[in-house]
């Protein structure tokens, strides 16, 4: 894990919990190595309300008064983190007030943002991505993985929208993949049955096409008709080596979320895009309204340090319960309970997530919240650590023909 990683937040629509996940998600990382959260959701400025620090630069200064992206960084005040536990935290602000030319990135500002991000010497870079999904998002988003996806039961809509963007990132792969001037056209057995292909893939991704309603159907017939070719190869390879990342927000319990979300959500991804796909929950963040008052605030619920919170009483073991009932002598005090946002081994992240479970099992909402980030943080370190690094975010972003030039084997012309 010694190159930089780019991980991407997204939603398919708004009021899912996006932003203040992406917030306390990259202070989680910060706690690891130097991670920016960069604001891409331009028309809200959402960060800049969620976090009470000065911003004397951000976005507008980028792009209008040809400031470095390092310039513009804010890091935390004193007052949100006395301690300096987050030190190794900044951010980039969306520009105060909404302005059309940052709204509606044209490719220009784009591809000149994402080279800047490239450039940024932190270990982590989370993007806060709008809801929706257009070329402003799409270009920001990974090839091969999903990015993390941020659902809650409580909007159907949004779930599903998140499976549109897995949808659309598949899709775009699979186009450049198929292209007549991509990789497999360099063979000419695959080149002859190009445009054949790349007609059923339109139908595959039609709707309203009832014939090849999803990949593994479209793949199959592939397979009977031409065989075990290096075209098809190369498209089920595309499909079954994709990632899908998601955290489910507002969670409220095992079952609502189980049914209101991750049903439709897998069902979707198997009826439309692929049951070959590889998921992966990076956990949960229950529904509490701390979150809320945090938000309110501007005093990011990670940033809350239990102590000066809501203290979590130890839970008494036998020894304890007998002796208070006795009115005997209590016994040495329990351990205090561990923090852990503030006490984290990457090496051991799969391990201690047991650990967190079980916090999470016996602690107050607010200290629970912070340890739901705490877990997500382990989850993610354990898939930075053992996954392919193509699987989760990406190590630098790549304009559409950097992309195009990299799948089809080329040198990259920067």
């Amino acid at each position: 894990m010694s190159a930089k990683r780019i991980l991407t937040v997204s939603s398919g629509k708004g009021g899912v919990g996006k932003s203040t996940f992406a917030v306390n998600f990259s202070l989680a990382l910060s706690r690891i190595a130097p991670t920016v959260l960069v604001d891409l959701d331009t028309g809200t400025s959402s960060v800049r309300n969620t976090v009470d620090a000065p911003v004397r630069k951000d976005l507008y200064h980028f792009f209008r008064k040809g400031e470095s992206l390092e310039a513009c960084l804010t890091t935390l005040p004193e007052k949100l983190d006395p301690h300096g536990y987050f030190r190794q935290f900044a951010f980039v602000a969306a520009p105060k007030h909404a302005m059309e030319e940052f709204i509606n990135f044209e490719e220009m500002h784009r591809y000149r943002l994402m080279r800047a991000i490239n450039e940024l010497p932190v270990k982590f870079v989370v993007l806060d991505l709008r809801a929706g999904l257009d070329a402003a998002v799409l270009d920001f988003l990974p090839h091969s993985n999903s990015g993390i996806l941020v659902f809650t039961p409580h909007h159907p809509a949004a779930t599903a929208a998140a499976g549109d963007i897995v949808k659309a990132l598949i899709f775009r792969k699979l186009r450049l993949v198929l292209s007549e001037e991509g990789p497999l056209a360099r063979d000419a057995e695959a080149r002859a049955h190009l445009a054949t292909i790349n007609a059923l893939l339109d139908r595959v991704e039609d709707v309203y096409d009832d014939a090849l309603p999803n990949l593994d159907v479209f793949l199959k017939d592939l397979l009977l008709a031409l065989g075990e070719v290096p075209a098809v190869r190369a498209l089920a390879e595309t499909v079954t080596s994709f990632h899908v990342h998601f955290v489910l927000n507002l969670f409220d319990g095992v079952r609502e979320s189980y049914e209101k979300a991750i049903v439709p959500f897998v069902t979707f991804l198997q009826g439309h895009v692929s049951a070959r796909l590889k998921l992966y929950n990076l956990g949960w963040i229950i529904h509490s309204a701390e979150v809320h008052e945090a938000n309110c605030r501007r005093f990011p619920i990670v940033l809350q340090n239990p102590d000066a919170t809501s203290p979590v009483a130890p839970r008494l073991g036998p020894e304890q319960l007998e002796s208070l009932l006795l009115g005997a002598p209590m016994p040495s005090p329990l351990p205090p309970t561990r923090d852990f946002l503030l006490d984290v081994n990457p090496e051991a992240a799969l391990v201690e997530q047991l650990e967190v479970l079980h916090a999470m099992q016996r602690d107050t909402a607010t200290r629970q919240v912070r340890d739901n980030f705490a877990y997500i943080l382990r989850r993610a370190l354990h898939a930075l650590h053992h996954f392919p690094v193509e699987s989760f975010g990406q190590r630098r972003l790549l304009t559409p023909l950097e992309l195009f030039e990299a799948l089809a084997g080329r040198p990259l012309t920067l």
